[in-house]
């Protein structure tokens, strides 16, 4: 069997490794000197490694919050500009609100007379057709009469004491208010009972 064992040991091809420096040695140093100073060196080679190993669990940790930091910046920009895009007409339809009401308060104003039919028709067909438009854009008029007062929709300009009416609700309005897909494009003007 030991004969066995030699052979293979023989045959195992030796794999050569870099080993630390040789030690220096001063030729009257003893074996114990010599041991002792190996020592030293090999624990400093260990130390080095661990403060190596160290640094690299470092710079990988770094790397991969950079990584996520990264991900997380494209994910909310990306957000950012479909926002964008989906409501990019905003401003347009805002600036084209005050010829919507305009238009409301001529036909409510308009007072029916033989000669005037004709323009009260054309101001209610005006009317209709920029509604139709609104709400082809997924434009709507904020619900406010009879409604509870809600901040995020309407804009009190004046607090009145009704009878028969529970406090904070909307009892008159001003100015209607229109949200644009679920923005409020503009809130509604509006008188809240006490």
């Amino acid at each position: 069997m030991k004969d066995k064992e030699k052979k293979e040991r023989v045959k195992k091809p030796t794999v050569e490794t870099e080993s630390p420096e040789p030690l220096a040695q001063s030729p009257d140093a003893t074996p114990a000197e010599t041991s002792a100073t190996g020592t030293e060196e090999l624990e400093a080679q260990k130390l080095k490694v661990q403060d190596l190993e160290q640094k690299l669990q470092d710079a990988q940790d770094k790397y991969l919050r950079l990584a996520a930091e990264l991900d997380n910046f494209r994910k909310r920009r990306d957000k950012e500009v479909a926002q964008i895009i989906e409501y990019a007409g905003e401003e347009v339809l805002r600036a084209v609100l005050p010829v919507l009401d305009d238009l409301e308060r001529a036909t409510r104003n308009c007072e029916p007379q033989a000669h005037e039919q004709s323009l009260q028709e054309g101001l209610e067909l005006i009317y209709r057709k920029l509604q139709k438009i609104f709400k082809d854009m997924n434009v709507e008029p904020i619900e406010t009469l009879n409604q509870p007062f809600n901040p995020d929709l309407h804009h009190a300009v004046l607090l009145r004491e009704q009878e028969g009416v529970a406090p904070e609700t909307v009892v008159e309005e001003y100015e209607k208010g229109y949200k644009y897909k679920d923005h409020v494009l503009r809130y509604a003007k509006v008188v809240v009972s006490k």
